[in-house]
Formats: C-alpha cells, sequence, structure tokens
C-alpha cells in the first residue's frame, strides 16, 4: 500500500529528469558545436531572450537588444531573424573559424555569418555586429516597398498568418 503512495513522488522526480537545462539548451552547451548555434539565437530571440542569444555572439546583451529592436524597422528584423534557414556550415580544417550560409526565402536574404573558434575548436561564437543587424532591417524596408509596388502603391492591414510576396522564389544560394 505505501508504494501506491509512492508513485506520484516517483512521477514527479522522473519528470523533473528532463528538464530543459539538462538537454543541453544552456549556451555553454551550444557553444561546444557550431552547427547548434543557429537554432538557440533563433530560440531565444523568438522568446525575447537577446540577452541570452548575445552569449553565443561576439555582441554585449545590449549590443544585440538594440540591433534587434531598432529604430529602422523592429518587427521587420525580428521577422527576418526569425525566419532564417541554416543552409550549410564550413569548419575550416583547423578548426579556428566556421561560416554559416543563413538564408530567408521570404525576404530573399542569404548571409554568410563567420563563426570563430577559441579552445581549438572546442569553443564557438557567432561573429555578428550591431551593424549587420541593421543592416537586415534596412534590407525588410527594401522587402515593405516591393510588397506596396505589387500593390500599386497601396498599403493594407494584413492579417498575423498573411503570406507575403515572395522576392525570390528560392533563396541565393540556391536551396
Amino acid at each position: 500500500m505505501n508504494l501506491i503512495k509512492l508513485l506520484p513522488a516517483i512521477a514527479l522526480a522522473a519528470g523533473c529528469a528532463s528538464l530543459p537545462e539538462q538537454e543541453g539548451d544552456r549556451p555553454k552547451d551550444i557553444i561546444k558545436d557550431p552547427a547548434r548555434i543557429h537554432g538557440f539565437f533563433l530560440q531565444m530571440i523568438r522568446e525575447d531572450r537577446a540577452a541570452v542569444a548575445a552569449e553565443v555572439t561576439s555582441l554585449q546583451p545590449a549590443e544585440l537588444t538594440m540591433g534587434v529592436h531598432n529604430t529602422i524597422a523592429p518587427d521587420l528584423t525580428r521577422r527576418i531573424l526569425l525566419g532564417f534557414e541554416q543552409h550549410d556550415v564550413r569548419v575550416s580544417e583547423d578548426r579556428s573559424q566556421a561560416v554559416a550560409r543563413w538564408c530567408n526565402k521570404e525576404f530573399g536574404i542569404s548571409r554568410d555569418f563567420t563563426l570563430l573558434s577559441t579552445a581549438g575548436g572546442r569553443i564557438w561564437k557567432l561573429q555578428i555586429t550591431r551593424e549587420q543587424i541593421e543592416e537586415l532591417a534596412k534590407a525588410g524596408l527594401d522587402w515593405f516597398r516591393k510588397q506596396r509596388e505589387v500593390a500599386d502603391g497601396r498599403i493594407y492591414a494584413y492579417p498575423p498568418d498573411w503570406v507575403a510576396t515572395n522576392v525570390s522564389a528560392s533563396c541565393k544560394c540556391g536551396r
């Protein structure tokens, strides 16, 4: 009979054994694999946790936060960042750096981002600047102008699930 009373405690202990923090979603675990930085970075941007996202980049938390929440086009910047797919990661033979190709088909943007390594390829950081993030905002404004051109100069209020006119059918890297 005492075993039945212990079942909820055992189930609770089993559930606590797989907390997200223990599944390798911490920045110190992510920076060990250059291919995982993209997903973690976007997840933190999606959750509006730019300070945590900055831990896998070369930026200070305040710089990344100001870059994402810029005065140029903050909503478009966030939408561009969240739409990036990682299409390729090429690590150099000496494991000192890697190049990641991030593409956003909706906006027709493809960018190569450098990841630099320290400790002989055991720790990786995305090399990104606030200026690069603001450049994405300007690309977003170009996209907006294209949408307006397609709509004969009109600006409509679109619902959140609206599908925009694609700038390109595929991203510039051909995928």
